[in-house]
């Protein structure tokens, strides 16, 4: 498991070690580096794919091998620009380090060249560890099996198309959603057993409509491959109504959303990671909460779990899974990014919960909105009822 995410001159933070969990809830307003801290462990994953392909030996200063050229946009949906924007504005440096570390073991840090006289829409690796894939065992985000969604997902739509890939995924975006649920059925892909909330089987087709379920009550899945056309359709129906099922685009866009994290959940093997950003989109507050505990649980099953999210109600699932023994409570932290008075990096609030899931602080700005509301609401109103009385 990763304990650490360490980085040095990347975008807003000059020097900062980011602790994690086995799962962890990043959140913060916006432009306070929720996203750089993913985006760090994104590039670190695409070195160990170079890696892979130079069968490990990734050590040494060869900027002109074309293998050790790290893409900042596209690879992993990364829309990161060029090596300008990169490095942070106060270090005058080309260097940037990220690593991660993980239980006991030394950090993996690796080094790249960002050029900010010549920007460059990739940046070098100068230097990593020559056993960077001997450790992925312990450190998930080099494994081969690997779930991430970004925040920008495809949204509904009627047919998806298939993929030849090395493990069952929706894609990044989610755009292989039903060709996953297609292919989990066609295998009898079973899931883990803290995710199994329909006790009589552990089928991936009846614990995923048992999830939608929480998320929008009677939810049915169905999936209809055509090699043909080399895609899959989808349709979306209700149990028990006398409707037929709707294509996604009949359905609205949580659905569409929700669904592929819910696939990408079940799918994940343990020992395996889970990246997703924003679970909660164009969800209601219900559904929000019932994604925190979704998540919680597929933690639970022994997969690393890391969220970003502006919802409380996600944060709120998190802690009542604690209280109702899916998840340990140590087991979960939360992340709050805010930015100081002065210029600087963002300042970090590391938070975790006791037994009781009460949390051990809340920093100003930490879902904190709604007493700020109501609070001014009732000053409002006993203005207004002054007034009356005058």
């Amino acid at each position: 498991m990763i304990r650490d995410v360490h980085l040095t001159n990347f975008k807003c933070f000059q020097q900062e070690r980011i602790p994690l969990n086995r799962l962890t809830v990043l959140s913060g307003g916006n432009g306070v580096g929720k996203s750089s801290v993913i985006q760090s462990l994104l590039l670190l994953r695409q070195t160990g794919d170079r890696a892979r392909l130079l069968t490990g030996a990734v050590s040494g200063t060869d900027g002109g091998h074309p293998l050790l050229s790290i893409k900042l946009n596209d690879e992993y949906r990364l829309n990161l620009g060029n090596s300008a924007t990169l490095t942070n504005a106060d270090i005058e440096s080309d260097i940037v380090v990220l690593g991660v570390s993980g239980d006991d073991t030394e950090p993996v840090l690796c080094s790249f060249e960002a050029s900010n006289t010549k920007p460059t829409t990739s940046i070098v690796c100068l230097e990593a560890p020559g056993d960077l894939l001997a450790r992925a065992g312990a450190l998930p985000i080099f494994r081969q099996e690997f779930h991430y969604l970004v925040a920008e997902r495809v949204g509904p739509r009627d047919l998806q198309p298939m993929a030849d890939q090395p493990f069952i995924s929706t894609g990044y975006a989610g755009e292989f959603t039903a060709f996953a649920i297609s292919q989990a059925e066609a295998e009898g892909r079973m899931v883990a057993k803290p995710l199994c909330i329909v006790a009589d089987s552990s089928l991936f087709r009846i614990q995923l409509e048992a999830w939608m379920g929480r998320l929008v009550p009677g939810a049915q899945i169905f999936t209809t491959p055509h090699p043909d056309l080399n895609r899959v359709q989808m349709a979306i129906g209700r149990r028990g109504a006398t409707a037929r099922a709707l294509p996604p685009a009949n359905t609205g866009f949580g659905i569409s959303y929700a669904l592929p994290v819910v696939v990408s959940g079940l799918l994940a093997a343990p020992g395996s990671m889970l990246i997703v950003e924003n679970p909660e989109a164009h969800l209601h507050p219900g559904a929000q909460t019932a994604i925190g505990i979704f998540l919680a649980s597929v933690a639970s099953s022994g997969v690393q779990v890391l969220v970003e999210t502006h919802s409380e109600n996600v944060l709120n699932g998190v802690r009542l899974a604690a209280l109702r023994d899916i998840i340990p409570y140590d087991d979960a932290r939360f992340l709050f990014l805010s930015l100081g008075e002065g210029p600087g990096q963002p300042i970090l609030h590391p938070i975790t919960m006791d037994k009781a899931a009460e949390l051990t602080s809340w920093p100003p700005g930490f879902f904190d909105q709604q007493g700020a509301d109501l609070a001014e609401m009732m000053k409002a109103r006993r203005a207004l009822a002054a007034q009356a009385k005058s």
